[in-house]
């Protein structure tokens, strides 16, 4: 019962009261009789209306988890930018094909063919899952669309649905690439040491231009993705692209100079263009480079710390010294 419906059922109550103190044929008992008969039809009604209310706050409340549970679901096929759009925009705001400029990322994993040869199918399942993983949680930190997975391959650009504009886009792509290579060195590291493989190195490459973004496909099967000269470019950038390189096109180094030290790799003949490109590989101060992952195994040990996913260092730190002083009191 409503806060409302209790007060008013308590008056009723007292009205009763005054009621049966009443003579039968006194006009006030007479009054109050009618009053009180309204008061309980208005009581009912208002019971009524609670109970709808209640099943209605019940319905919402299930409506409203059966989308956040859609919604989550959805972000794992669809790109988590464009199922924002949806949600805030509506259809059209994806729907239709616009002309866009782009930075567009590729990467894939160097000798990617042999590797699978040599490694059981559920070993390199785990594998790649742990890989796409926190490759993608890069890329949805730096606002990426990711476009798609192709085998072992990534694609994924900025600039669409949402743009920071084109010289912010750039060097949201070059930053994640280079936070990529370094998840992969720490990756590397943690592989190892749990017996999984050593051997895993990407080539990643990036170009930035006008490209058509939007849903392309038939009229069953949609797919959110850009078409165009800078998508062709970064993909035979990459495939260009030294091992654990990040390396970019010229106009995308025009947009990230200020902020990104780079390396020129000389001048190449892509398809599509009409004079030789001139490539660029960028480069991170070690100033800047974080710490992600600590891994250290052989004989009788087995140590990964994840700086990024550690909650409680005090924690941490309390284990391991008391690790080594039971390391050094065994030596004595």
């Amino acid at each position: 019962m409503s806060a409302t419906g209790g007060k008013l059922n308590a008056l009723i109550m007292r009205a009763e009261e005054i009621t049966a103190q009443q003579a039968d044929n006194d006009p006030i008992k007479l009054l109050l009789e009618d009053l009180i008969t309204q008061a309980q039809m208005t009581q009912r009604r208002l019971d009524r209306l609670v109970k709808r209310s209640d099943a209605t706050e019940e319905k919402l409340f299930d409506t409203n988890r059966s989308l956040e549970t859609i919604t989550e679901n959805l972000s794992r096929f669809v790109p988590e930018t464009v199922v924002k759009a949806l949600m805030e925009d509506g259809h059209e705001q994806v729907a239709e094909i616009k002309r866009r400029n782009l930075t567009v990322f590729f990467s894939d994993i160097v000798g990617f063919s042999t590797i699978a040869t040599r490694k059981e199918p559920e070993t390199l399942a785990n594998l790649m899952m742990d890989y796409f993983t926190e490759m993608a949680e890069i890329c949805r930190h730096y606002g990426g669309t990711l476009d798609q997975f192709i085998g072992d391959a990534m694609v994924i650009f900025f600039g669409d649905p949402e743009t920071n504009g084109a010289k912010a886009d750039a060097l949201a792509a070059v930053n994640m690439a280079l936070d990529m290579q370094d998840k992969l060195n720490a990756l590397r590291a943690k592989w190892q040491a749990e017996g999984l493989a050593q051997d895993i190195h990407v080539r990643m490459g990036i170009s930035t231009g006008y490209c058509h973004v939007g849903n392309f496909g038939s009229k069953e099967r949609l797919h959110y993705t850009a078409i165009g000269n800078a998508v062709n470019e970064a993909a035979r950038i990459e495939s260009l692209a030294p091992a654990d390189a990040v390396v970019m096109s010229e106009d995308t180094r025009k947009l990230v100079l200020s902020e990104i030290d780079t390396i020129s790799l000389g001048h190449e003949n892509l398809k599509g263009r009409d004079h030789p490109v001139e490539l660029f590989r960028a480069e991170r101060n070690d100033d800047k480079k974080d710490v992600l992952m600590t891994a250290l195994s052989g004989e009788g040990y087995h140590v990964v710390i994840d700086h990024e996913k550690l909650n409680d260092d005090g924690h941490v730190v309390d284990a391991l010294e008391a690790a080594i002083r039971q390391i050094k009191s065994k030596n004595l």
